[in-house]
């Protein structure tokens, strides 16, 4: 059934839409370019046909809008501008074309959003936590695949040391004990995304940095032997004060003192003299 455009109007809150009115009712909306492009006059004839295609014409303008306008602040994958224009009720026939545009003049790429995820987050998480919210955006698994095989390992270690090293620093203030300060970074660092292989190679060169820095501040930094044994003693003072409140046997005492300084890096000929003042009335083990 054809009917006539009885009347054409500007809408007063949108210059760029007009109300189109057929038969003296109202009957559509549309951006105001499509009146020009289809010769859209009043008195003209319109058949049901051409109605829908101006129509839909409208809802891919209109898509478009939405889309480009969601793009502006940020890139975005394919999955996630499908999402924008189903949650603003487009048809999937306007959504495809939409997107069949943005992918044409490059507005999206999801092989370039995958490489700019990456470039982004490598400085803060591992692959494995990549990999999991880059499945979460619903991105194609092959293009992920290939974006996580360019990071090195180099790239994860050096990363990893850093992350480790300023999480270490941190939960130092308020943990003292070495044991569940090492188990909560190394918590911190699975949950960043880097696998165990990774996170033991960094605490083990955390721990080794650490008691080297340790061990050169007592015996590397004065030339004379009594200094060198002075600062030492001080060190496995604090540590045997702590050992005494659960531990009274003194063999058991020394041989965890010793343990304690030998894993710092510490020579064992003035550990032992440290061990003899501290502890009297043993003899060496």
């Amino acid at each position: 059934m054809n009917s006539i455009i009885t009347k054409i109007e500007v809408q007063k809150k949108n210059k760029h839409r007009v109300n189109i009115y057929m038969d003296d009712e109202y009957a559509f909306a549309c951006d105001a370019q499509l009146v020009y492009i289809h010769n859209i006059t009043k008195g003209k004839t319109i058949e049901k046909e051409s109605l829908q295609n101006i129509i839909d014409e409208d809802n891919y303008i209109k898509g478009k809008n939405v889309a480009l306008h969601f793009l502006e602040r940020s890139f975005k994958s394919s999955r996630q501008v499908v999402d924008k224009l189903t949650a603003k009720e487009f048809e999937v026939k306007t959504i495809d074309r939409v997107i069949e545009f943005l992918k044409e003049y490059a507005f999206i790429d999801d092989s370039r959003f995958v490489e700019l995820f990456i470039k982004e987050k490598i400085n803060s998480s591992g692959k494995n936590k990549i990999k999991f919210t880059l499945l979460k955006k619903l991105l194609p698994k092959e293009l992920i695949q290939e974006g996580l095989d360019k990071i090195t390992l180099e790239q994860q270690l050096e990363t990893a040391l850093k992350l480790g090293e300023k999480r270490i620093a941190t939960l130092s203030k308020s943990e003292k004990n070495i044991q569940k300060l090492y188990k909560k970074t190394s918590d911190y660092l699975v949950r960043s995304g880097y696998d165990y292989a990774i996170v033991n190679e960094v605490l083990g060169k955390i721990t080794k940095d650490i008691n080297s820095e340790e061990a050169k501040e007592i015996e590397e930094t004065e030339d004379t032997y009594e200094e060198n044994y002075n600062k030492l003693k001080e060190l496995a003072s604090k540590r045997y004060n702590i050992l005494i409140k659960s531990e009274s046997e003194k063999i058991k005492l020394y041989k965890k003192l010793g343990d304690y300084l030998l894993r710092r890096g510490f020579k064992w000929d003035i550990i032992k003299r440290v061990l003899r003042d501290l502890i009297n009335g043993v003899d060496e083990l």
